[in-house]
């Protein structure tokens, strides 16, 4: 599949300059066909027959391996969820605390990152601290700057691999490094990176890591994986007793996504779209946009770019301000006024562009030239 061929299997697309995908991606007519393929044969044999539930646990398995070749890791060191936030739950909420236990994160995180730390503060006496990284880092700074904060108490490093406000790239694999040459372990919330930019746990060698399948990937909502590093695997303590899984040991133990067939068959069908574009090919493509989008924002008087300029850390997260625009106003008149569809987003504050796959040189012009007629 080429992108071309991607950006024709998404309806809706002629209406809008739809440029939030890191909120949520449209999906392909493939992966709406096999979600809805999976719900009429599931209905046809009995969603609670033997063939029912034989069909739903194939497709947990399919799901599962298509998973482990999405994150670059082994199937056994892989489970289901039902996308980021839970993934982040479930390790912050299954490691052992002790009061006193440090939590290393930063000041540019998700609620879903930011909530169950602040918990685990109040339940557990964990020590959670904040390292300050600027919106505009380089790679290297923010590697100096996770890595000096590290103190002996430190139990765990979570972070995102890529900031959702401003499109903060970290460099995971030598941050992982540091983070184990210090004797911790390293959870990256991959929300904004699975899909985004290919992965590779052997190469990242993170003990944690978390990726939702809505955003980037372009797969249903309530979909995603968490990766667990082999030796870390009898660390985590189940998060709830799910029925079928509750006296399973191991990673098995953490499942929570006994749910839906079609949407783990639209997570499975995602992957293999992705991987028909070429994870490489798809990355080169989102930051071949992401930059033509930057370099018209920069000819545009009054508008500041929030995040990075360095080439390792910058990404197809574009977050802007606009002179005499609060960021809230700004996004609705690109909608109501040019059909634009960007967020806010907060921590810097301002408008956040996402350019994926799908996206092309359209979309950006029509974007620069929707910021262009709301300036002055």
């Amino acid at each position: 599949m080429d992108f071309d061929e991607l950006r024709a299997s998404i309806v809706g697309l002629d209406a809008m300059t739809y440029l939030n995908t890191g909120w949520a991606g449209p999906s392909s007519q493939r992966v709406l066909s096999r979600m809805r393929e999976t719900a009429q044969e599931e209905s046809r044999v009995g969603p609670a027959s033997p063939d029912g539930l034989a069909l739903a646990r194939r497709i947990a398995e399919e799901a599962t391996d298509a998973a482990a070749r999405f994150l670059g890791a082994d199937a056994q060191d892989v489970v289901l969820t039902h996308g980021t936030t839970e993934g982040v739950n479930i390790v912050l909420h299954g490691l052992a605390w002790e009061s006193g236990d440090e939590l290393l994160t930063s000041g540019l995180e998700h609620p879903a990152l930011e909530e169950p730390a602040a918990l685990l503060a109040d339940r557990h006496g964990v020590q959670v601290r904040r390292v300050r990284l600027s919106p505009k880092a380089s790679a290297d700074e923010a590697l100096d700057a996770v890595a000096s904060a590290i103190t002996p108490r430190t139990k765990l490093v979570a972070l995102s691999h890529i900031m959702f406000t401003c499109g903060l790239r970290l460099p995971a694999a030598p941050i992982a490094r540091a983070v184990h040459k210090a004797g911790a372990m390293v959870l990256f919330d991959g929300a904004q990176s699975g899909g985004h930019v290919p992965l590779d746990m052997a190469g990242i060698d993170a003990d944690f890591y978390t990726v939702s399948g809505q955003k980037w990937l372009l797969g249903p909502s309530s979909t995603g994986a968490l990766y667990v590093r082999r030796d870390r695997h009898e660390l985590l303590a189940p998060l709830l007793q799910v029925p079928g899984v509750g006296f399973a040991t191991g990673l098995a133990a953490l499942s929570l996504a006994s749910g839906s067939a079609q949407l783990q068959a639209g997570f499975a069908e995602a992957v293999r779209v992705y991987e028909e574009l070429g994870p490489e090919r798809a990355e080169a493509r989102v930051y071949e946009l992401a930059a033509r989008l930057r370099d018209g924002l920069a000819q545009i008087g009054g508008v500041a770019v929030t995040g990075p300029n360095d080439p390792d850390a910058v990404c197809g997260l574009t977050a802007i301000t606009l002179d005499g625009w609060k960021p809230g106003d700004l996004a609705d008149a690109l909608w109501e006024r040019h059909q634009v569809v960007a967020r806010t987003v907060g921590h810097p504050a301002g408008v956040r562009f996402s350019t994926a796959a799908f996206n092309d040189e359209g979309d950006v012009g029509r974007a620069l030239e929707a910021v262009a007629k709301l300036t002055g």
